[in-house]
């Protein structure tokens, strides 16, 4: 039956879209590392400055490279959603990482899947199924393990700070999400002038703070630019171009937060706690569960 199977030039594509997500996974994978070790030669105000600038300079590039970069210039008021993100979700995030152990920041963090979903209700009028009832449950009883420690009814022993900021910081990212969804323009010129304008802004706010400049804290930063912000999303975005079926690729995304487990384990020597791993399986349960409830697709 025609149609059934693609031709040699889509597996062709099907591959590289898959040999993208997989890079693309990898990098993020490696984030919560890097978030910890500048951390421990820079302050925030330092790391999400300098790292927001390299992104906006690595996103204008790959316009440039491809003659979008006037679109990518073309600033309008919808691009003030740079202000949440990468401004406040980069600088409440760090702020997080700063106060929790990696695991326990990039566990919470990962929730920011269940509060798009739930967001979605009300503000991009998706249904409330029982399905993403139960998704939200499992994933937050996750949230409450973390805290916790494992101990339920206690949270001794953890930064009660760092929980609020690491679940603050997935409100704003998906607040950010969600009012990026009502602009129908070119996603890599959009992201482009968000970060441009968020490299404004975070600038001044380290000059305000009288943050410092190292070496170390900027190599660092210039990572996470990169990997975290400007490369992997280009890599993401022409992955899903790639392919027929993002679910394919889309998937791939659960091996992140497993990866980044392995490398805080491997490069920072935090022992894992077993609060950590049941919370985060029941976090990725969630997400899963919520993947099947509908959308939207947060890809």
């Amino acid at each position: 039956m025609e149609g059934t199977s693609p031709g040699p030039g889509q597996a062709r594509r099907e591959r590289r879209a898959v040999a993208l997500a997989l890079y693309t996974v990898l990098a993020w994978s490696t984030v919560a590392t890097a978030f910890k070790l500048a951390l421990r030669h820079g302050d925030v105000f330092e790391l999400v400055f300098f790292a927001t600038l390299v992104s906006a300079l690595t996103l204008a590039g790959l316009g440039a490279a491809q003659g979008r970069l006037r679109a990518c210039l073309d600033f309008s008021r919808r691009d003030l959603v740079g202000l949440l993100n990468p401004v406040a979700y980069y600088l409440v995030l760090l702020a997080a990482y700063d106060r929790l152990a990696a695991q326990q920041a990039l566990a919470l963090n990962y929730t920011w899947v269940l509060v798009l979903a739930g967001l979605s209700v009300p503000f991009l009028r998706q249904p409330f199924s029982r399905k993403l009832a139960a998704a939200l449950l499992l994933g937050y009883v996750g949230v409450w393990i973390i805290a916790s420690g494992g101990r339920l009814t206690t949270f001794s022993g953890i930064d009660p700070a760092g929980v609020a900021l690491a679940l603050l910081s997935t409100l704003i990212w998906a607040g950010a999400w969600i009012l990026n969804t009502r602009s129908a323009g070119d996603p890599l010129a959009g992201l482009t002038r968000q970060f441009l304008l968020g490299a404004l802004v975070s600038g001044v706010i380290w000059l305000a703070t009288g943050a410092g400049f190292s070496a170390p804290a900027f190599a660092g930063a210039a990572y996470l630019g990169v990997m975290e912000m400007g490369l992997s999303f280009f890599t993401w975005l022409l992955a899903l171009r790639l392919t027929r079926q993002a679910s394919r690729v889309t998937v791939l995304v659960f091996l992140s937060p497993v990866l980044s487990l392995l490398w805080i384990h491997l490069v920072l020597g935090e022992p894992g706690r077993l609060p950590t791993w049941i919370g985060m399986g029941m976090i990725l349960a969630g997400v899963a569960l919520s993947r099947r409830a509908g959308p939207p697709d947060a890809s």
